[in-house]
This record gives C-alpha cells, structure tokens and sequence, in this order.
C-alpha cells in the first residue's frame, strides 16, 4: 500500500483523507514558533518593550529582534500586528 501511496503523491492525485494529511502536516510545520517566539509574543501583546523583553528572559535586544524576525518570517506576516492576529495573541491576557 504504501508504494501505492507513493505512487498516487507522485502522479498528483491523492484520495481526500490522504490530501487531508498531508495538508494538515504542511499546516502544523507553517505554524510551529520555538517557545522563545511565543514567549516574546505573548510579552508584546502585554505591551512589553523589546529592551524589557531581552531584560526579562535573559538576552540582548538583538536576539529579541532576532527571535520576532523569525516569528514573523514562520507566520508569513509582515508586523508584529499581524503576528498577534495570526497567533491569537492580539489582546492581553
């Protein structure tokens, strides 16, 4: 089955269940943020500055820059606004 399988992804046509799977899979991967990401998300959407942020979890205003950069590259956005939206983090907690 499973060289069927291989078989039916490389022709381009795969049943609904496993065009689910794999659509599922692509989705998990685009939204996956390392915990420091999310971390320094959730600061800013409690009105945290990045200075404050780096004071907090120990690091230097250029790896928070860093780790936001990142944040919005893995959730193809293009501000932190946006960010906060698509990681439904837009309101403080």
């Amino acid at each position: 089955m499973a060289s069927t399988e291989t078989s039916m992804l490389a022709s381009g046509t795969t049943s609904a269940a496993n065009a689910a799977q794999l659509n599922a899979i692509f989705v998990m991967k685009e939204w996956i943020l390392s915990p420091l990401e999310k971390t320094c998300l959730r600061w800013i959407s409690r009105g945290r500055t990045v200075a404050e942020i780096a004071a907090i979890e120990g690091k230097s205003v250029a790896d928070i820059e860093s780790c936001l950069e990142s944040a919005l590259i893995a959730l193809e956005v293009k501000s932190i606004k946006e960010a906060l939206q698509k990681a439904d983090l837009g309101e403080s907690d």
